[in-house]
């Protein structure tokens, strides 16, 4: 009976410490990424966004105007229905473990629908990614985080990708925005700097001074502000880093470009 009584007080203790992790190993303990959903990516109307945690007694915070995740953030109750371009962020929090790493995507108010547009690529995707080739820049269909699956994706590795870009007729424009794909564990950058020219003339240009700083996997949709005007053919040269930095596994190759779609407003 006594070896009965011992066994059945170590299995209590070892139950009870199951079920809730001491301050120390709770202190230490960091919560999964909450999931995030989106119905679509790129919208006329509207976009639902759902976001999921199944930690037992955990919230969901977010932002959807960019800003990072807090305390004070608004808990995620259901759904959001978005009619408007937004950058969502959410994080898990619980009071017994560390918040979570950020979670982020962008969905995006389509303003022009190019899909008739004219268009050309050089150099071509790496034969590893042609996705649907040149045409899948403007098809309207956005592509997801695995960029293995579907055909939205095109890969390049190249310092450089130029496209170049006829709408057919001449259209008031203020700004383009670029679609990439971010997944530094996959050796695939976000691009350097982007420069937008008409008739040979600049019209525009950005720089990203983080693309080669460590970021979390995501999809990146660039806005690149224009010399607000009238026109009809656009040039866009995309540069990627001339090497992945130091930190990296890949130090010194050339990164991975990926480009899913190009929209103008």
């Amino acid at each position: 009976m006594r070896y009965i009584a011992v066994f059945l007080s170590v299995a209590t203790f070892v139950s009870c410490n199951l079920e809730k992790p001491s301050f120390g190993e709770a202190d230490n303990f960091q919560l999964a990424v909450p999931g995030l959903k989106v119905d679509s990516v790129l919208f006329k109307n509207s976009s639902k966004v759902t976001m999921n945690f199944g930690h037992p007694n955990s919230e969901i915070r977010y932002t959807i105007d960019g800003k990072e995740v807090g305390t004070d953030s608004p808990i995620y109750n259901g759904p959001l229905t978005l009619d408007h371009s937004a950058t969502i962020k959410a994080k898990a929090f619980h009071s017994d473990f560390k918040s979570s790493e950020q979670a982020m995507i962008q969905v995006t108010q389509i303003a022009n629908n190019i899909a008739n547009a004219s268009i050309e690529l050089s150099p071509e995707p790496h034969e590893n990614y042609k996705g649907l080739g040149a045409t899948g820049l403007i098809d309207m269909q956005k592509g997801g985080l695995q960029f293995r699956s579907g055909k939205q994706w095109l890969g390049f590795q190249d310092s450089s990708v130029t496209i170049t870009l006829d709408l057919l007729s001449e259209m008031p424009l203020s700004l383009i925005k670029v679609s990439s794909l971010q997944n530094q564990g996959g050796w695939i950058f976000a691009p350097k700097k982007i420069t937008v020219y008409s008739k040979s003339r600049q019209i525009g240009e950005i720089t990203l001074d983080d693309a080669a700083k460590k970021q979390e996997y995501q999809l990146k949709i660039i806005s690149v502000p224009l010399v607000a005007g009238n026109y009809s053919k656009l040039k866009i040269v995309v540069n990627t880093l001339n090497e992945i930095p130091e930190w990296h596994q890949g130090k010194g190759t050339l990164p991975w470009l990926f480009l899913d779609e190009i929209l103008v407003e």
